[in-house]
């Protein structure tokens, strides 16, 4: 047995001390579920991941070294896409509207559209004058006309989806011809029947702790799924470069589950949703580190 998978076995074995694991895999991951999620993790991610900032997503280190405007990171890579005026660009899954609020005053010529499900005050974010809010389910995105987008985005959102292969064909459906999808999401490079039985729980647990289905996540699914429809898909490997959002996590949770009387304190005073983020920032530092557990993937396919 190596030291990683001593270490993750040992979490594990810690974890379910304070937080019935079984039962948290069992938990629903539906539209509603998700909703809920995000409503009581929202201060979770405001103050612990993204440390005061709105930020809901890892961020992208290019040096190695943790900075805070790295959350920026997937923002800007879009933006390397925006290179005409007039661009129409939809954000799916916008969250606190951190990503499509900096295109938008970086790209004030183009026009932006960003759609998040409903009962999270979505509609009440202030946004710049060239974006428009709309409540909505990227399972179905009817409300848009065929080829209305030149870009359309996701970051740690389609990861959501029950059937990604659905999503990515709606989505086809809205781009222009030429038009690009980018995506930006946590999978497994190898499928279930490889990984050993700790492996798949260890992955497992990291997804179910963020309310994001245990279906579909094998990364030859999602590039399959793709390459059926997409004239041109680009898969690019950068969990190094998440790594040290990763470290940073891992050392808060680490001082979490080494001391009960906060774990007691927390799962007393804050919403049972917030306090499972702890079990994924405890296991995604070990899980996702080149050992083919889970990677994180900058996703590029053209229609």
């Amino acid at each position: 047995m190596n030291f990683q998978t001593w270490e993750i076995e040992d979490r594990l074995r810690l974890m379910g001390k304070y937080f019935d694991l079984d039962a948290l895999l069992a938990k629903d991951t539906d539209n509603g579920a998700v909703e809920q999620y995000y409503r009581k993790s929202d201060f979770f991610y405001k103050l612990v991941l993204s440390r005061g900032g709105r930020a809901i997503h890892m961020g992208i280190s290019e040096d190695g070294s943790y900075h805070k405007d790295d959350y920026l990171g997937q923002a800007r890579f879009v933006g390397t896409l925006l290179d005409r005026p007039s661009m129409s660009v939809l954000e799916v899954g916008a969250g606190r509207l951190f990503n499509t609020r900096y295109l938008a005053e970086e790209f004030p010529g183009c026009h932006f559209t960003a759609l998040d499900l409903p009962n999270r005050k979505f509609l009440k974010n202030r946004a710049p004058s060239n974006v428009q809010l709309i409540e909505g389910d990227y399972n179905d995105l009817s409300i848009f006309p065929e080829n209305s987008f030149d870009v359309v985005f996701g970051v740690e959102t389609i990861c959501y989806a029950e059937s990604k292969e659905h999503v990515f064909k709606e989505i086809h459906r809205v781009l222009k011809p030429g038009g690009r999808l980018v995506v930006f999401d946590g999978y497994e490079p190898k499928p279930q029947e490889e990984m050993t039985e700790l492996e798949h729980r260890a992955s497992a647990v990291a997804f179910a702790a963020m309310c994001v289905t245990q279906n579909d996540n094998y990364l030859g699914n999602i590039r399959k799924y793709l390459e059926a429809s997409y004239s041109k898909v680009e898969i690019t490997d950068i969990t190094r470069k998440v790594r040290p959002t990763l470290r940073r996590l891992d050392r808060i949770c680490s001082y979490y589950f080494m001391h009960p009387w906060l774990i007691r304190f927390s799962k007393k005073f804050f919403p049972a949703d917030a306090n499972l983020n702890s079990i994924a920032g405890w296991l995604m530092f070990l899980t996702a580190d080149g050992d083919n557990i889970n990677q994180y993937d900058r996703i590029v396919a053209v229609k």
